[in-house]
């Protein structure tokens, strides 16, 4: 459905850290930079871009991404390097059952507000 998917940020250096840290437990790194653009995903494939956007509001109202974890693990991974890189916590890692009974996740904003879900599941 989605060939790509791209987010604002306020500060682009800044946002590759957070960004490095956090893909890194969930297989994926920085396939891709330029002066204003960075793309991430698996492998060399470029699926999640980040721009630099001038404003006070840069994550969008309601916006909710969310990405799969191969395990629990590596949930709890980027989870605490989020939280390192200065990640925001909506609903911490763990056991939710009030989503489904086998779900395991977490909610986090990033440094500029964008929601951000990590999830390893069998709820799909």
């Amino acid at each position: 459905m989605f060939d790509h998917l791209s987010v604002g940020v306020r500060d682009l250096v800044a946002a590759r850290r957070f960004y490095d840290a956090f893909f890194a437990p969930l297989g994926c790194a920085n396939t891709w930079a330029a002066e204003a653009e960075l793309a991430y995903g698996p492998g060399q494939s470029r699926q999640f871009y980040l721009y630099p956007v001038d404003g006070a509001q840069v994550a969008g109202l309601g916006t909710h991404i969310a990405f799969s974890a191969g395990s629990r693990q590596a949930v709890d991974q980027a989870y605490e390097a989020a939280l390192a890189q200065g990640a925001r916590v909506v609903r911490p890692a763990g056991a939710h059952p009030d989503i489904a009974p086998d779900y395991y996740g977490a909610v986090l904003l990033d440094p500029d507000g964008n929601k951000l879900e990590i999830v390893a599941d069998t709820m799909h």
